[in-house]
């Protein structure tokens, strides 16, 4: 018997536009051919995800190109489907139930058990359907939930998981008598379907899986067969792979206390999930610079588990490592958007240089943006514009506000004044 095949596992690290490199590669190896290119299948976390790789695609396209299939499988909250083209696949596969049709019938059985009015039922109902959720994303029995907690809680603690377990429980009965089930379960049944479909008869062009890091099982369980297919490659996001093994170690933790806050460690729970070594990844094809090579050991050293912190005193290459990153201490939030939208100008203002606003501070996001737009610039923000800035949003909640005061005469002179 001869070795194993080494699985289609690669990483772009970081320092290097992702979906740039991703599709700079991809042409090279089927731009050839067409029909080739067309054929493929490329796997991505989100639709935002689609958007950025068909736009890198379309910014190579000179003389126009057959692009392969882009499909967005979903992240953990559920925000994105699954995907047309894979939802055809198995058409035995239950339908999955409305949501607001699951967050109306979850509130009455949350009525039928505790004594709250209509809009609180509606709020638990929400907060009930994400936690059924994440158990069927994990894989994780409802049952279990009394096993977790544990049998030293006070009363009310015990009264609250009993009516917790009764309701997770009742629900799947529910679903049986409508022929439904949940959207997180039917994503995990057609992604279990596909996996083994794939796993007996490979699709007829590549499959790429790129930039997911999601944990869940299922998507776990896909990857692995994509990555064993003789024209299957799963690409990971910045996966370290010049790390140290001692780091790596340190990044798992142990059983009872991963180290999750590393940005590694998903990536290393997902490997762990493929039954894949780190030793199998191996790097994209196209070879990253030396500013790339530089920001991903100043990035990997930024993030070091506490126990290595002190390899930053050993290190006689600091300086070069951080050369062109500058940092800025200023003195309140109008001068730090001012200064942001200097910077975003004036790297527009230079010809072949971009720029980006990475935070997760939405009210900079959003002064910045006010201040580009006295200069004519429109940036496009990825969190897209808050429902109360837009005009049918504000008169909406104008027309809430005037309601909730029974017209009164300030609300009510808003609401007529609105455009």
């Amino acid at each position: 018997m001869g070795e194993p095949t080494r699985p289609g596992l690669h990483t772009i690290p970081i320092g290097r536009g992702f979906t740039d490199a991703l599709v700079d590669t991809i042409l090279a190896e089927y731009s050839a051919d067409p029909m080739a290119l067309a054929r493929g299948l490329i796997l991505l976390p989100t639709n935002r995800a689609v958007q950025a790789l068909h736009q890198a695609f379309v910014r190579r396209a000179d003389a126009g190109l057959l692009l392969p299939r882009m499909v967005a499988i979903g992240d953990p909250d559920l925000d994105d489907g699954i995907g047309a083209a894979l939802e055809s696949l198995d058409p035995s596969v239950p339908r999955a139930i409305d949501p607001l049709l699951r967050q109306v019938m979850l509130a009455q059985i949350i009525q039928q058990r505790a004594a709250c009015t209509a809009s609180e039922a509606m709020r638990l109902a929400r907060e009930l359907g994400r936690t059924r959720d994440q158990l069927l994303i994990e894989r994780i029995d409802p049952e279990r939930l009394a096993d977790a907690a544990g049998a030293d809680m006070a009363e009310h603690w015990e009264v609250s998981l009993e009516k917790l377990t009764a309701m997770l429980t009742t629900w799947p009965l529910l679903l049986a008598t409508r022929g439904a089930t949940d959207l997180a379960d039917r994503r995990n049944i057609l992604f279990d379907r596909l996996a083994a479909r794939w796993g007996a008869v490979p699709p007829g062009g590549f499959v790429i899986a790129a930039g997911i890091d999601s944990t869940a099982p299922a998507i776990a369980g896909l990857l692995k067969t994509i990555a064993r297919m003789p024209d299957g490659r799963v690409v990971f996001a910045g996966l370290d792979i010049a790390m140290p093994e001692e780091e790596w170690d340190a990044i798992g933790g142990d059983a009872d206390h991963p180290l999750e806050v590393h940005p590694q460690s998903h990536m290393r729970i997902l490997l762990d999930a493929m039954g894949c070594g780190r030793g199998e990844v191996a790097l994209w094809p196209e070879k990253p610079s030396e500013v790339a090579e530089r920001r991903a050991t100043l990035a990997r050293l930024a993030f070091l588990p506490s126990q290595f912190t002190g390899q930053w005193e050993g290190r006689k290459d600091r300086g070069k490592l951080g050369q062109g990153i500058a940092a800025m201490t200023l003195e309140n939030p109008a001068e730090e958007a001012q200064a942001i939208a200097l910077a975003l100008r004036h790297a527009i203002e230079t010809p072949e240089k971009t720029a980006a606003l990475i935070t997760p501070d939405r009210a900079l996001a959003e002064r910045v943006s006010a201040l580009l737009q006295r200069w004519g610039i429109a940036a496009d923000d990825s969190a897209g514009t808050a429902l109360s800035m837009t005009a049918p949003g504000a008169f909406v909640l104008a027309l809430a506000e005037a309601m909730a005061q029974r017209f009164a005469p300030v609300p009510l002179m808003a609401l007529l004044k609105h455009p």
